[in-house]
């Protein structure tokens, strides 16, 4: 939760913009000020209630300005598109309940869940079978997965006590952390922080940005400011063909996306973010083709709803690495000797 305002999750004014902007285009005899129009129904829901709502929504700008079913039936299209963040419609739905924040764009502080996954134990037998990339590695645990930890209003102190603590806690040690963030320009704030009060940032959390686009490659370089051994980005879901500037990147997770309306994925796309990660040396990892991907200009039909299932991929895709310090890493607890 507290992602509000991202390419996935887009603040309001967004989402009435590109309304107003579609309805011109499908409505452009209107005499009504669209925009105040929108803003008026829209009220002050935040994102997530404008994706709760959107059926209704609609409805009413339908009465509102005489629009057909069809017509009526875009504008809920046009919500779901832009409001595609799988954490925020979950979080939205289950608003409130055990667990969940009241609201998905808002943060909220859940105190001890840092500590309960330290305690964790190792990859089972089973688990390193089913994922062979796991193989000689720690479990690596994703940090704040379903929000972002880094939304303004959290105090660096809480992160400190709930993060940094238990990641270096003796149990935590035994794991690596993978802490992403479409903030990377405020984790590297906090590593500064961390630095101005003599603490180092912990070799096992690894310090992770999401890239979907050229637009936000900057993200790339706002990461390599963090102190952190490792580095990776979440190229996930991606929307277009991207150039990597890898320096200082240790791996790079790569997929297509899974909402109803995702775009689609070029298979050529991954190829060339796997040719580009084995000329500089870094792991690549493909984790799923999306709901809509294509292979030469051809939809690729699969049976796996996501593209997860990695037995239906054309075989030279089917490549799932981790950075080699993943598996050399040991805990600072642990006899060396050994």
């Amino acid at each position: 939760m507290g992602c509000l305002g991202c390419e996935l999750w887009p603040k309001p004014a967004k989402i009435r913009v590109e309304m107003a902007r579609e309805l011109k285009s499908i409505a452009p005899r209107t005499n009504h000020k669209l925009t105040k129009v929108i803003k008026k129904v829209i009220g002050q829901r935040k994102t997530g209630e404008i994706d709760r709502d959107r059926e209704w929504i609609a409805d009413q700008l339908q009465n509102w300005l005489g629009l057909t079913d069809q017509q009526r039936d875009i504008l809920v299209d046009v919500i779901r598109r832009l409001c595609k963040c799988y954490a925020g419609k979950l979080g939205t739905m289950r608003a409130g309940h055990p667990g969940y924040a009241d609201g998905f764009d808002e943060p909220k502080m859940f105190p001890g869940r840092m500590a309960v996954a330290a305690k964790w134990p190792g990859p089972s037998p089973a688990e390193r079978l089913e994922k062979p990339w796991l193989d000689g590695a720690p479990r690596l645990i994703f940090v704040s997965d379903m929000g972002d930890a880094l939304s303004n209003n959290v105090p660096f102190g809480y992160l400190h006590d709930q993060i940094i603590t238990n990641v270096t806690s003796d149990a935590g040690q035994r794991h690596l952390w993978l802490w992403l963030t479409k903030r990377p320009e405020r984790m590297a704030e906090f590593g500064q922080w961390l630095g101005s009060r003599g603490v180092s940032w912990p070799e096992n959390l690894v310090a992770m940005t999401t890239v979907t686009s050229s637009s936000t490659l900057n993200r790339i370089d706002a990461l390599r400011k963090v102190p952190a051994r490792f580095r990776g980005l979440s190229v996930e879901p991606l929307f277009t063909a991207v150039k990597l500037d890898l320096t200082g990147i240790d791996w790079v997770i790569v997929g297509g996306g899974s909402d109803v309306h995702a775009e689609p994925f070029l298979i050529e796309w991954a190829e060339d973010i796997h040719a580009q990660c084995k000329a500089a040396g870094v792991a690549f990892f493909l984790k799923q083709l999306g709901k809509n991907p294509e292979h030469k200009g051809l939809p690729l039909k699969l049976v796996h709803r996501h593209g997860g299932d990695w037995a239906e991929w054309p075989a030279h895709l089917r490549v799932r690495e981790i950075p080699s310090g993943f598996r050399n890493y040991r805990p600072a607890t642990e006899d060396q000797s050994v």
